[in-house]
């Protein structure tokens, strides 16, 4: 009677097996990803239109859009909302449109929180009381596929703050656009202070960008001018750059990052998305001048300037139009001529032209004529 001999496998055929699984794995890893980060664009393009539905049930209670900042906020008697209302260090014009529709998104107990304060009302960039708003991540105000978070152990303002990515759209006003107190100062749904109707658009809900997507820093303690290359989250200050022209603020561009050699990392801040609750021009707006993913500049800090769409899903960033419309918007689109300035607000020089910045400057107009098809493009 013969015995089996039982063979096992050999050290070539386990390397054989284990580089063929590695194949597969590399194969399959890409696929992984990318389903991975469609889930992630689909629960930010969700979110997004949920905030916009916030605002519009807002509009059907109150008859009129939130103010891109309104309420009291500041303490700094230098700010140029204080200083230019003539009202000293009464504290007006820094709460961003989210703490006015908190109530539309379930947030009720949140908004009495900011409302009820007493006997003093804690700045925007206040983090040294621990106070639970600011310190408050909203979920549905995040997109999955920003990595940045909130550093729950900072004192700093930008650090220590519950992050927002997304904010109203102001349109392809340059010059003036960061004013509170001219109802031209934007050419877009959203500005500082002054509430619009919807009958204000007369471009058409359809084809007028009420809401667009903004990555915030993934940084976190960073001091000036520190780990602030990429253009999400981030700010150029300018100053001696003509950035009225947006070419100047396009310039500066290197893929996705601020291109070192044109830049002073100095003079990069971040401040996009940073403070959920603050609605200062810088923190919470978007323009349609620069294509998604461009970077943002101002004139000078805390000045006004241009504030680009941006994201982490690469080709493009999501936005709302005001009849609820949701779109990703790739970084191709069509910015006309970036030669030429922009319209000034404040009823300035070219502020009832139609954009000079293609079909995308189109979209962010809410009344100058230039109506898009925006389902078309």
């Amino acid at each position: 009677m013969r015995s089996r001999v039982r063979r096992g496998f050999t050290l070539v055929e386990l390397l054989v097996v284990i580089a063929i699984i590695g194949v597969l794995v590399g194969l399959l890893l890409p696929a992984v990803q990318a389903a991975r980060e469609a889930a992630r664009r689909m629960s930010c393009s969700n979110n997004i239109r949920q905030l916009g539905l916030a605002v519009l049930n807002y509009e059907s209670a109150y008859k009129r859009l939130p103010a891109g900042a309104t309420g009291p906020c500041s303490w700094n008697p230098w700010s140029v909302h204080d200083q230019d209302m003539g009202v000293g260090r009464m504290p007006i014009n820094r709460y961003s449109l989210v703490v006015s529709v908190l109530p539309q998104m379930e947030q009720t107990q949140l908004y009495d929180l900011i409302q009820n304060q007493r006997p003093f009302f804690r700045s925007t960039w206040d983090m040294q009381g621990n106070f639970t708003p600011w310190r408050t991540q909203i979920a549905s105000l995040r997109c999955p596929s920003d990595p940045g978070k909130i550093n729950t152990d900072a004192n700093w303002d930008y650090d220590g703050s519950g992050r927002v990515n997304y904010a109203g759209c102001y349109g392809d006003t340059i010059v003036s656009v960061n004013n509170a107190w001219h109802p031209a100062a934007s050419r877009g749904i959203f500005q500082g202070r002054y509430a619009r109707r919807l009958s204000e658009i007369s471009d058409g809900t359809s084809s007028t960008v009420m809401l667009g997507e903004m990555g915030t820093t993934p940084s976190t303690n960073l001091g000036t001018g520190q780990g602030k290359l990429r253009i999400q989250g981030a700010r150029w200050q300018a100053a001696s750059a003509n950035i009225e022209v947006p070419f100047n603020c396009k310039r500066v561009q290197l893929g996705d990052r601020y291109d070192p050699a044109r830049v002073n990392t100095g003079d990069l801040w971040h401040s996009q998305g940073m403070r959920w609750h603050d609605g200062d021009y810088n923190h919470a707006s978007i323009q349609t001048i620069l294509g998604p993913n461009s970077p943002s500049c101002n004139n000078q800090l805390w000045d006004w300037g241009i504030s680009s769409a941006s994201s982490y899903h690469g080709n493009g960033a999501h936005v709302v139009f005001a009849d609820l419309g949701t779109r990703f918007i790739p970084n191709t689109i069509d910015t006309g001529d970036l030669s030429q300035p922009g319209p000034q607000g404040n009823d300035g020089a070219r502020s009832n032209d139609r954009s000079p910045y293609g079909v995308w400057g189109a979209m962010g107009t809410k009344d100058a004529g230039d109506v898009v098809d925006a389902t078309a493009n």
